[in-house]
């Protein structure tokens, strides 16, 4: 094949691709902060009220575990009432099936499968059953029945139901080395290659039209996980940034910089940043909700700033201090409002300072110190 082939090959492919993400990738945009929703309501499905705030401000969501279960007897109702919901609201928008990769949530009708399948249940090297905090059963993800089923479930949500992909959970829970204590080495093994088999057969059976979403990239100061499962994926979540294990300034760098190369590569990358404090933060969560969405607002510019630093094209930026409706999912602050533009060019870095310009926008970041500052032109 002649050089001049090859290149046209090259940008078919390139053309072929970038079509593609745009058919089954939400419509993005800089005019003002992009932003995406994750969240469930347990109780109900969303109000009108609720629904429009949702529909009228992005095009994205992933609608956790338990969503609308209360009313409507599991998960999977729910979500699929609710994207039958936004979707009527604002037809642009890509609803996200949570389907945990390695924990077994009752709050879903497939649970009750699962429940009697004892072979699919993952056991220490002991044989003890090995659970989450002593409560959650994990999925043995080198049993090829069990990924079988999973999948299933996946396309059912997705091919037969509203939603628009698939968003696995708990990535980095599998990966964790800590594990092979506890599985031993070759379970351990088996267990990562199933990982990855269990993505290529979700994509096999959701098809090349739909999204995948995993969780996530980390960085910890014992391992640090990037964009390490590219192939099969579109999109991938950070969703610890600056907090838990990953809130020193090199964990905060190690994302930022995976961000900025996962989005250069064409993926979905979304960044969840925290309000000074979370839901599992007993003193804060007995506080008036008027004193939290004070906390959350002051707050809210280092985590910003870090995403403004480095997001591409596709990244979007989520804030708030938990899972669960409650805890501030439906906040809005006047930066999500205020014009921003394109950048006007890359990340600057000087140690530990970064710094970027949009067009409406100048901005900097100490993760040294913690501090930022967003200049809104």
């Amino acid at each position: 094949m002649g050089t001049k082939k090859i290149i046209l090959s090259a940008l078919f492919a390139f053309v072929s691709i970038a079509q593609a993400n745009e058919n089954r990738y939400p419509e993005f945009s800089w005019d003002t902060v992009p932003i995406a929703f994750h969240f469930g309501k347990s109780e109900s499905l969303l109000t009108k009220a609720e629904a429009e705030f949702v529909a009228s401000r992005s095009n994205f969501i992933c609608l956790e575990k338990g969503h609308a279960s209360n009313q409507l007897g599991g998960t999977e109702a729910g979500i699929e009432a609710e994207a039958q919901q936004l979707k009527k609201l604002n037809p642009k928008m890509k609803v996200i099936f949570y389907w945990n990769t390695f924990l077994d949530y009752p709050m879903y009708e497939s649970h009750d499968e699962y429940a009697k399948h004892s072979e699919w249940w993952l056991r220490t090297e002991e044989g003890e059953l090995d659970l989450k905090n002593g409560q959650l059963m994990r999925y043995d993800l080198s049993n090829a029945e069990f990924r079988d089923w999973w999948t299933d479930v996946a396309a059912e949500a997705v091919i037969n139901g509203s939603s628009d992909g698939v968003f696995m959970d708990a990535f980095p829970q599998v990966e964790n080395q800590a594990n092979r204590k506890l599985w031993g080495d070759d379970k351990y093994d088996a267990i990562q290659q199933g990982l990855h088999d269990i993505i290529r057969e979700t994509r096999e059976k959701i098809g090349d039209d739909k999204l995948i979403v995993y969780n996530g990239i980390r960085s910890t100061p014992h391992w640090s996980m990037g964009y390490d499962f590219p192939e099969f994926t579109d999109a991938a979540m950070i969703e610890h940034f600056g907090y838990f294990q990953s809130s020193s300034k090199e964990m905060m760098l190690k994302d930022i910089l995976e961000m900025e190369r996962a989005g250069k590569a064409g993926k979905i990358v979304v960044m969840k940043g925290w309000s000074g404090f979370t839901f599992i933060d007993k003193e804060a969560m007995m506080k008036p909700l008027e004193e939290k969405q004070e906390i959350a607002r002051e707050n809210l510019t280092f985590p910003l700033a870090c995403f403004l630093a480095a997001a591409q094209e596709n990244c979007y930026f989520i804030y708030n201090w938990g899972y669960r409706m409650k805890n501030g999912c439906l906040e809005w602050y006047p930066e999500f409002d205020k014009p921003l533009g394109e950048p006007l060019g890359e990340m600057q870095r000087d140690g530990w300072k970064l710094s970027r310009e949009y067009k409406h926008a100048s901005v900097v970041v100490d993760l040294e110190t913690k501090e930022a500052d967003i200049q809104w032109n």
